[in-house]
């Protein structure tokens, strides 16, 4: 019997998965390795005690706000029972499928809930990475056909604005509002070549970048939105900076997206600064989006890096997001930062500014 046991046992500690069996008053009858891993206790300080105070310190059975509990379903229906939750520790979110079995008498009354919960945030992570980029594709490709398309009546607009400037009095009343059509459809084909030339895929990375020339391709795509948000910018540019470790592209996709979030945190208007800087080093450039909006609230400050958090609403305009930005600057040894103040903490100072560091590229190279 006793070989038994030591068998059983062995086969529920090599289960990866983290295992807990617990009563029908949720006190916990067994657990394994892995569960006891999770909560960094001895399987003598979790046996007996209640499954709401081990894993959620709680003093009664769960009763979270949105967090559905799978071993409460399976005691109540008699039904597996089945749920996705995240944690958090600090900024480090993980992400676990649990589900609820139920252990029935030889009358079909349910003595006993095991919940086996998986770790998925390797799985979740990738899968979710995968939509985004399938979608950054998608809207790549859209914008690139859409440009195509405009590229056709552009042309034929300054055409006949040509031909007819030809037969018009230079200074005349017509002749200057058809240079104003021409004028307006040259901005018109401008804009639509900086969105050809950033949704298309460069064909060879380029490691080295003027942190100037990408913020300025950017600027000259959402200028025009800007002004229709009331939103002012203001350049503080360092001059004759020296190149940084990036690929230009993915450098303007990180300067999209936090001058994304940047207009999102002003609604009604506000201002933009961005600055380039060299780092009292020398050797690293700092490239700062400082903005005069609503800043970030305390509670929100540790996760707005984590993938899949986000405090807009379903169907706002997102950008690349946070957690690629951090990733895509990383890959080239570079950093994000930011420092924010709400408006309840002070509004004469109340904004965010987040800064870009990225180191400089050897003239040797």
């Amino acid at each position: 019997m006793l070989e038994k046991e030591k068998f059983l046992e062995a086969i529920i500690n090599g289960i990866k998965d983290q295992i807990m069996v617990v009563d029908r008053d949720y006190r916990i009858e067994e657990v394994n390795k892995a569960f006891l891993n999770r909560v960094g206790k001895q399987k003598k300080e979790v046996i007996g005690r209640h499954c709401y105070q081990v894993l959620h310190d709680e003093s009664k059975p769960c009763k979270i706000s949105n967090h559905f509990c799978p071993v409460q379903e399976a005691f109540n229906s008699g039904k597996s029972g089945e749920a996705f939750h995240p944690r958090y520790d600090g900024r480090k979110v993980s992400y676990f499928r649990i589900i609820a079995y139920p252990m029935l008498d030889e009358n079909g009354v349910v003595t006993r809930v095991i919940e086996m919960s998986r770790d998925i945030t390797q799985w979740k992570k990738s899968g979710d990475n995968l939509y985004h980029v399938q979608k950054l594709i998608f809207l790549g490709k859209l914008a690139a056909d859409l440009a195509h398309e405009l590229n056709n009546p552009l042309g034929v607009i300054l055409g006949f604005a040509d031909l007819l400037l030809e037969k018009m009095e230079p200074g005349s009343k017509d002749y200057n509002m058809l240079k104003t059509i021409e004028r307006q459809g040259l901005n018109c084909k401008r804009i639509v070549e900086d969105l050809l030339s950033f949704a298309r895929h460069p064909e060879a990375s380029d490691y080295s970048a003027d942190v100037n020339a990408s913020v300025d391709r950017v600027l000259s795509l959402v200028e025009n939105i800007l002004l229709k948000k009331h939103i002012t910018i203001v350049k503080n540019f360092t001059e004759d900076l020296p190149n940084v470790r990036g690929d230009s592209k993915h450098l303007q996709q990180v300067f999209i997206n936090l001058i994304t979030n940047a207009v999102s945190a002003m609604q009604g208007g506000g201002t933009l600064t961005i600055s380039t800087r060299l780092d009292t080093s020398g050797d690293r450039i700092e490239t700062l989006f400082k903005d005069t909006g609503h800043g970030i609230k305390k509670e929100y400050r540790d996760r707005i890096s984590d993938p899949f958090f986000t405090t807009k609403e379903v169907g706002d305009m997102t950008g690349l997001g946070l957690s690629a930005s951090y990733n895509m600057i990383s890959k080239y040894d570079g950093n994000i930062s930011f420092e924010t103040v709400t408006e309840e903490e002070d509004k004469d100072r109340k904004g965010t500014t987040f800064t870009v560091v990225l180191p400089v590229v050897s003239s040797e190279n």
